[in-house]
């Protein structure tokens, strides 16, 4: 039976998205208790692909998962998963509102919600998990007055009582899901290839220099974010997602052109767009 891993416990966003791919075998999702461990489980062959999250609508980049696949392992995207997040606040059945001394959930979910929380529970303490699950599971086996954020989902699992929902600042709230593994995915048709670089020195005109390489063969960027090289300061690694698949002749032929323009440069792998 094939293993994936994703962020657990039993009840994150990352499992409801891992249920959202179809895979060709039976599979059992394994639970992991960070994006470090997961990533590792797939490198180090404890399973066959993992979840893991990588970009929000509205937090931006969740920059654990795309150093890790710059820096530490050399796994390939197979597949991606887009899914609408609706944040709900729980505790236990009769605390209200205005009673919540703490709320726990995690990083991204809390700053998702950080209007709600100002708003309705300025009295609350903010406190960071490693999973939204994880802060249901601390909420559950206290007496306190916590309360947790998260799916509804989670909800039911450990037996909470719904305060709010859909208590995110945005409506328009999507997570980006990528599944790692150690092959990306053969051609579709209707496919995305994201890859990682560093340009060979800093001078005016050498990003546009790049972007235009894909431009002069009508490739379309869907994605481009920098994050610190972890070397030098001002020193920055460059991620972009574009339309097309690696095979493709013409994407061949724009990667060609940027290994002489780059000191650095990965695929990350090629897969199917995700319709959402």
């Amino acid at each position: 039976m094939k293993r994936v891993a994703f962020l657990g416990p039993s009840g994150t966003f990352t499992e409801e998205a891992l249920t959202k791919c179809s895979f060709s075998e039976e599979t059992a999702f394994q639970p992991y208790n960070s994006i470090p461990e997961v990533i590792l489980a797939v490198a180090e062959g404890e399973v066959k692909a993992g979840l893991v999250p990588t970009e929000n609508s509205l937090e931006g980049a969740v920059n654990i998962s795309l150093d890790m696949l710059v820096h530490k392992v050399d796994l390939q995207i197979n597949r991606e998963v887009v899914l609408p997040i609706s944040h709900n606040l729980f505790s236990h059945s009769g605390i209200k509102l205005e009673d919540v001394e703490r709320v726990y959930s995690h990083p991204q979910a809390l700053a998702q919600c950080r209007d709600f929380i100002l708003q309705k529970m300025p009295q609350a303490i903010i406190h960071s998990t490693s999973s939204t699950s994880e802060a249901f599971r601390l909420v559950k086996n206290s007496q306190e007055k916590w309360g947790a954020i998260g799916n509804k989902r989670a909800g039911e699992i450990y037996g909470l009582s719904c305060l709010g929902q859909a208590i995110q600042d945005n409506n328009d709230n999507y997570t980006r899901f990528l599944l790692l593994a150690e092959s990306d995915h053969s051609p579709t048709g209707c496919d995305k290839t994201s890859l990682a670089f560093a340009q060979d020195k800093d001078r005016p005109g050498g990003l546009y220099s790049i972007m235009g390489e894909f431009a002069l063969r009508n490739i379309n960027l869907t994605r481009i974010e920098s994050r610190p090289s972890r070397k030098m300061l001002g020193e920055y690694i460059f991620f972009l997602d574009f339309i097309g698949h690696r095979e493709d002749t013409l994407v061949q032929k724009a990667l060609q052109a940027l290994q002489e323009k780059t000191t650095f440069l990965k695929v990350l792998g090629s897969y199917p767009q995700y319709i959402y």
